[in-house]
């Protein structure tokens, strides 16, 4: 009887030895604090033309005029870093509006990416590489080509290039 009663003692104080370490593994707790800084972005971009002496200059800022049906326009597209470390993306966008105020097919202009530094994917163009502060991409393209099938349509129209660094 007494060997009866020292195993169920026995039986129980391992059961509570158990139960409570698993009772202790359910109720531990810690706490963990961790503070991540997000770092600053800047970037400028950066557009040149060639103009008529063969001078590399700032973009017109009232742009070109006098475009006609299958030529091109110098136009010369980099973007510089100007804070920490950095990867860069660029959205171009092409809006063409006719002399009447109608938006017109803008299939007509390209522009002469270059495909060994930027990849595009997803609506953007990514610079494959990051970029240190203080320097510069190399150029997304150097010049925008109209299509020498431009109809009447497009006589007196109005081509806008809008090109977003991030």
């Amino acid at each position: 009887m007494k060997k009866k009663i020292l195993t169920i003692a026995l039986i129980v104080i391992c059961l509570a030895v158990v139960a409570g370490g698993t009772l202790a593994a359910f109720t531990a707790e810690g706490t963990a604090r961790n503070v991540i800084t997000t770092g600053k972005v800047g970037v400028e971009l950066v557009e040149k033309h060639i103009d008529a002496s063969g001078a590399k200059v700032d973009f017109p800022k009232d742009g070109v005029t006098g475009v006609m049906p299958g030529t091109s326009v110098s136009k010369i597209v980099s973007v510089k870093n100007t804070d920490a470390e950095s990867w860069i993306r660029v959205k171009v966008e092409t809006k063409i509006t006719g002399a009447d105020g109608k938006a017109l097919p803008t299939d007509v202009v390209s522009y002469d990416v270059d495909t060994t530094k930027w990849q595009l994917k997803d609506g953007y163009y990514y610079y494959l590489k990051p970029v240190s502060t203080g320097a510069s991409t190399d150029i997304l393209f150097d010049e925008v080509a109209f299509a020498g099938s431009m109809g009447n349509e497009y006589q007196n129209c109005k081509t806008e290039i809008i090109i977003a660094a991030q």
